[in-house]
């Protein structure tokens, strides 16, 4: 599907297609608010022209909804037009919907995270993990497994096993929960088997996993992040997409960054990386990009290695 195609199917959908792939309703209800993508307050407004899903932020620009959909999800054009033109068959153009209140939002995650369990040997959550190459000593108390978490996207209703991730503020306060659905070891057989909960602005947020420190790591995702740590010895945070890399605020305490940033065809992992080193260095910070040498995260670089050390060892 090219990209004129794309734009066709989803106009006047796109309020309902960003709000399923995760992004705020407070940011898609026309009022100037914190922007999605640079973290920027009060610079970011979704107008919406012509059912088009555009927007204007005085700090990164204006686009329209493809790339809001890119930037929110943190996939590639070809990957986002897949699910936006899956989302489009299914969603009904517009209307507006009461806006919850940001209470009601943290009640829903607190109720879901209160029916999760902390993560043991053998829960579907730990063979996820042991299935992606990654160690499971010492797992972080912001990640969790829930045994049978409902999931809906569009018509599509289901009750899977989850890997439940906390999202928390450069305050130190929640703000959203991260769903890994899971089945048999795997990402569950669902169109967006990694999805956000609704909850308050993720600018500057962070999945914590492990405690602030002085020197800190950031990847996108949780695996890719847990990979960095193992890789090298660095307390490493997942931003979860390359829009948080570029919005990540480091809390009190940390001195040093260091982005281990993914490897894209497409740039997208490195531009952001660079665009986050950029903005953390005239903020004082030290700052080191960290870019596997081929196409690829560091979870792909590990198991690499992985794979090799064990060749080695069938030939000795």
């Amino acid at each position: 599907m090219d990209r004129l195609d794309v734009r066709t199917v989803a106009a006047g959908r796109w309020r309902s297609i960003l709000s399923t792939l995760g992004m705020d309703d407070k940011a898609l209800g026309g009022k100037h608010c914190a922007c999605p993508m640079c973290g920027g307050k009060d610079r970011f407004r979704f107008d919406d022209k012509d059912g088009r899903g555009t927007y204007y932020c005085s700090g990164c620009g204006a686009g329209d909804g493809v790339k809001l959909a890119m930037s929110v999800t943190g996939l590639s054009f070809k990957d986002a037009a897949r699910q936006i033109e899956r989302l489009a068959g299914v969603v009904q153009p517009a209307a507006s919907k009461p806006e919850r209140s940001d209470e009601d939002k943290l009640a829903a995650l607190r109720r879901v995270w209160s029916e999760s369990k902390p993560i043991q040997a053998g829960d579907e959550a730990a063979l996820y993990l042991a299935g992606r190459g990654l160690k499971l000593y010492d797992l972080p108390e912001s990640v969790r497994v829930h045994q049978a978490l409902r999931y809906q996207d569009g018509e599509t209703v289901g009750n899977y096993a989850a890997m439940l991730a906390v999202v928390t503020g450069p305050d130190g306060k929640a703000r959203s929960l991260h769903r890994t659905y899971l089945q048999e070891a795997r990402k569950a057989p669902v169109a967006s088997p990694k999805k956000l909960m609704q909850g308050l602005s993720l600018s500057g947020s962070a999945i914590r996993l492990t405690a602030v420190s002085q020197v800190l790591g950031i990847a996108e995702g949780v695996e890719t992040a847990l990979a960095a740590s193992e890789m090298f010895e660095v307390p490493c945070w997942s931003c979860i997409s390359t829009a948080g890399i570029e919005s990540f605020e480091p809390p009190a305490g940390v001195r040093e960054v260091i982005v281990f940033a993914d490897h894209d065809e497409s740039f997208a992992g490195q531009k952001s990386a660079f665009a986050a080193a950029h903005r953390l260095k005239l903020k004082g910070f030290e700052v080191e990009v960290c870019i596997p040498p081929t196409v690829g995260d560091w979870l792909d670089v590990l198991n690499e290695r992985q794979a090799k050390d064990t060749e080695d060892c069938a030939m000795s």
